[in-house]
């Protein structure tokens, strides 16, 4: 009886662990560092937060991004300068626009670091 309940205790343990918890966010990947076909360089961290250092320009500038509340959006708002959506981030390409990203139009190619 005590090596059963031992048995069960340990298999709803490892129920448990492969559920992986409520807590971890998903970020579809867009964590990251990547460049723009315009050599601007995006850092993007997996706390939501992140920098942008401009082509030409030495200085990194403190960014925050954002997959949604529930992070389970399709796309990326990058925020800088104030603008909560000054970039889109989706299907590896960047957009100034909500309209153009879906439509597809306009975008502008990134290349992740490896």
């Amino acid at each position: 009886m005590k090596r059963f309940l031992v048995f069960i205790c340990l298999a709803v343990t490892f129920v448990f662990m492969s559920c992986g918890g409520g807590s971890k966010q998903e970020n579809h990947g867009f964590a990251g560092s990547f460049t723009d076909e315009f050599e601007n360089k995006f850092v993007l961290n997996e706390d939501y937060t992140g920098t942008i250092q401009f082509a030409g320009n030495e200085k990194k500038e403190q960014i925050t991004w954002s997959d949604g509340d529930d992070h389970k959006r399709p796309f990326a708002t990058i925020k800088w300068n104030g603008d909560p959506a000054y970039y889109y981030l989706r299907d590896g390409a960047l957009y100034r626009q909500e309209t153009d990203m879906n439509e597809g139009r306009a975008a502008i190619k990134i290349t992740y670091d490896e």
